[in-house]
């Protein structure tokens, strides 16, 4: 003879259910395809960096990931649209230095998206940047270069593709670690900064490697030093910040996939076991190493105190160098 469940048991039958349901239909997750935000607008690095990753996380996934270009306002428009998207997994944001640690704290009055309003998934490459220089400046190492600039104050000029960008960034560091009084001239875009560096009408700009790497080796501009911990695959010959005298100098742009918060813990554990493995990928490190990629995979809680890190640097640079947005 069957009994019916109590009713001071009922309710926990009822709820236990629910969760076995809950944990069934993320174990089949996803189920449909994935949004990709890049808070930029097509063509550029991040573009690059996010067709790249959608084109493999959906070969792991079994899924397609639709690439969703919503640029503007320093990639802030892109930002806010994931963070108002549902948290269950299906809308990702691929993230950058200026969309995270940069932007905020440019703005700190306003009430922008910041990392609070995400979940953290994978840090899945890095972009180094290079100091170039016109090859009419008299200087062929980032030491005769700093010497030349003190020699000379308000002499010189240093481009970047705009306020507040992490080149203008890294210039500002470089002006701050020795007290330089550089010029800084933002642009609207990169090329247009490259175009006038070529020209001779500023003198010096970092820059991200892929997009000068060709002048450098036709001798139309001359590399000083890279930004990265290691010599770059695009430009073995040019030395680390560190191997030209200068230590802890480890900087650039760097791409990363993020989450709206409360997204199902099953969910953001399938993005990370996903993404980490798409960074292994010999033809995934092929494809970021031909735009300047570099750098191991940072995955969940270690990718989230790493822009920790990088925010507070960037606080202490915006606040040092009065850098103020456009």
């Amino acid at each position: 003879m069957s009994r019916k469940p109590s009713r001071r048991l009922a309710p926990w039958i009822f709820a236990a259910a629910g969760v076995l349901a809950g944990a069934q239909a993320w174990a089949a997750y996803p189920d449909r395809p994935v949004r990709l935000i890049v808070p930029f607008p097509p063509g550029g690095a991040s573009d690059q960096v996010g067709r790249v990753v959608a084109q493999y996380l959906g070969q792991r996934l079994g899924q397609t990931v639709v690439v969703e270009n919503r640029g503007g306002a320093g990639g802030a428009i892109g930002v806010a649209a994931a963070a108002q998207a549902a948290p269950d997994g299906y809308t990702l944001l691929l993230g950058t230095a200026e969309s995270f640690g940069i932007a905020e704290n440019l703005t700190p009055g306003q009430s922008t998206p910041a990392v609070r309003d995400f979940t953290p998934i994978a840090l899945v490459t890095r972009i180094p940047s290079v100091f170039v220089v016109n090859p009419q400046v008299q200087a062929r190492t980032l030491t005769e270069f700093v010497n030349l600039a003190k020699s000379r104050p308000g002499r010189y000029h240093f481009g970047s593709p705009g306020t507040g960008t992490n080149v203008h960034l890294i210039g500002e560091m470089l002006k701050a670690r020795f007290g330089l009084d550089i010029v800084h001239v933002p642009y609207k875009g990169g090329s247009p900064a490259v175009t006038d560096l070529l020209g001779g009408q500023i003198e010096m700009m970092p820059s991200a490697v892929a997009a000068v790497a060709p002048r450098i080796k036709d001798g139309a501009l001359r590399a000083l030093a890279v930004t990265s911990a290691e010599r770059s695959p695009m430009l073995p010959e040019v030395p680390t910040m560190a191997e030209a005298g200068v230590p802890d100098f480890v900087a650039g742009g760097w791409f990363g996939v993020l989450a709206r918060a409360g997204t199902p813990p099953e969910a953001v554990a399938r993005l990370e076991r996903e993404l980490e493995a798409v960074t292994r990928m010999p033809e995934f490190k092929e494809r970021m190493a031909g735009i300047g990629g570099e750098g191991k995979a940072l995955t969940g809680p270690a990718f989230g105190d790493f822009i920790t890190a990088e925010t507070a640097r960037w606080r202490d640079i915006i606040k040092t160098a009065g850098v103020k947005p456009d």
